[in-house]
C-alpha cells in the first residue's frame, strides 16, 4: 500500500480525475440500497420476521375467537436522498444522522451531506491513524498465528464507525477509486440499519391495531393454549425491545448484513477487523465499570448500574462484532438463528455477553 502520505496523495489524484462524486453519489445510494434489500429478500429475512412475529400470533388468536381475521402488510420502503443532513431528537440532543425510517411515509431517508462529511472524515483518518491501524491489526494477526502482515493484504481496507468508541469494518478497495469505494460502504450500511427499523415500525404499527384489553380478557383461554401465550409472549417482549432497544438492535442487523452482503462472512480476512472491535468493546465496558465502581471495594459487575451509559449504537456494534467472530462463514446457514437472537436483543443481555465473550 505504501506510506500513508503515497496513500492519500494517490486517493486524492483518484477523487479529482477519475470520480467528482458529488455528481454520482445519487447513483450510488440507489445501487447500494437495492442490493441492501436484495439480500433481503433472497434469505427472506422480512418475510420471517413477519410470518414467526406476527402472523403466528393473529392465527392462533383467530383461531381461538379472540380476534377478526388480520393481515399484515410490510411493504418495501422507498428510498428518498435528502441533499441537507437529517436531524435526530433524542433525550436532551439533537445530533445529525445518515438516515432515518419515516413510518407515516414509508420511506428511508438518506443525507447525502452525510456522506460527503464521513467520506472527508474516513480521508482524515487515514492520514493521522492509518500506520496505527496496521500497527494493531499486525499485533491481532499475531497472536492468532499469522505469519504475514496487515501490508500483505492489498485489496481490503478498513473504515471506521465512531460514537464513543472507533469500530473498523473491512471493504474490499476499488484501487481507481477510493473515494467510491467509502460511498458505497456507508450506504450500504445506512440501507441495511434503517431496513432494519422499517420491520421494526411495521410490528408496532400492526400491535396498535390489535386490542389489547379484548386479548386480557381472554387470557385465561389463551393461557390454556401453549402456541398461543408463546406467540403473544414473543411479540410482547419484542414490542418492549422495540420500543427500548431500537438502536441497539438495528446496529447489531447492520454489522451481521454487512458481511453477508459483502461475502466477509466467507473470507478470512475479514474477521480482523472483527476481532480488533471485539478487543476494544471490552476494554471499554471493562473501563465504564471500573468507574462506576470507583473505589468500592465490591467489584462485582452491576451491570444495570452503567448499561445506560453506553452509546446503544456502540454495544449494537459489538453484539454483532462477536456474532460475525462466531458464525464466522456460517453467518448464512444460521442467519434465522441469528435474526431470532437479535429480535429479543436488549442492553442487559448484550452487556453480558460481550464481557463473557472477551
Amino acid at each position: 500500500m505504501g506510506s500513508t502520505k503515497e496513500y492519500i496523495k494517490d486517493l486524492i489524484y483518484n477523487v479529482k480525475k477519475i470520480l467528482p462524486l458529488k455528481d454520482d453519489l445519487d447513483k450510488i445510494i440507489e445501487s447500494e440500497y437495492k442490493n441492501a434489500f436484495e439480500i433481503l429478500d433472497k434469505l427472506d429475512i422480512l418475510k420471517y420476521i413477519e410470518d414467526k412475529y406476527i402472523k403466528n400470533v393473529f392465527e392462533s388468536l383467530h383461531k381461538h375467537g379472540i380476534i377478526e381475521s388480520m393481515h399484515t402488510n410490510y411493504k418495501k420502503p422507498k428510498l428518498e436522498i435528502l441533499e441537507d443532513n437529517i436531524s435526530k431528537n433524542e433525550p436532551s440532543v439533537t445530533r445529525e444522522v445518515a438516515g432515518e425510517y419515516s413510518l407515516s411515509e414509508n420511506k428511508i431517508k438518506i443525507s447525502k451531506k452525510f456522506i460527503e462529511s464521513y467520506i472527508d472524515d474516513q480521508l482524515k483518518f487515514l492520514d493521522h491513524h492509518e500506520e496505527e491501524i496496521k500497527r494493531s491489526l499486525d499485533k491481532i494477526l499475531k497472536s492468532l498465528g499469522y505469519k504475514g502482515s496487515i501490508s500483505d493484504i492489498k485489496d481490503i481496507g478498513y473504515l471506521y464507525v465512531a460514537h464513543n468508541l472507533v469500530f473498523l469494518y473491512p471493504s474490499y478497495i476499488n484501487e481507481k477509486n477510493k473515494k467510491e469505494s467509502i460511498a458505497e460502504a456507508i450506504a450500504l450500511l445506512i440501507s441495511l440499519h434503517e431496513g432494519w427499523h422499517s420491520s421494526d415500525n411495521n410490528i408496532l404499527n400492526i400491535l396498535n391495531k390489535l386490542d389489547i384489553n379484548n386479548i386480557l380478557m381472554n387470557i385465561d383461554s389463551i393461557i390454556k393454549n401453549d402456541s398461543t401465550i408463546k406467540y403473544i409472549y414473543y411479540l410482547f417482549n419484542i414490542s418492549n425491545n422495540i420500543l427500548d432497544n431500537p438502536e441497539l438492535r438495528a446496529s447489531a442487523f447492520e454489522v451481521v448484513m454487512y458481511y453477508l452482503v459483502n461475502g466477509f462472512h466467507k473470507d478470512e480476512r475479514g474477521y480482523i477487523a472483527a476481532y480488533f472491535n471485539i478487543l476494544k468493546c471490552g476494554e471499554y465496558i471493562e473501563e465504564i465499570n471500573n468507574q462506576k465502581n470507583g473505589n468500592n471495594n465490591n467489584k462485582q459487575d452491576d451491570i444495570n448500574n452503567f448499561n445506560y451509559d453506553l452509546s446503544p449504537y456502540d454495544l449494537g456494534y459489538c453484539y454483532g462484532n462477536i456474532i460475525v467472530a462466531k458464525y464466522k462463514s456460517s453467518l448464512d446457514k444460521y442467519i434465522y438463528k441469528i435474526i431470532d437472537d437479535i429480535m429479543l436483543l436488549n442492553q442487559k443481555r448484550a452487556i453480558e455477553v460481550i464481557k463473557h465473550y472477551i
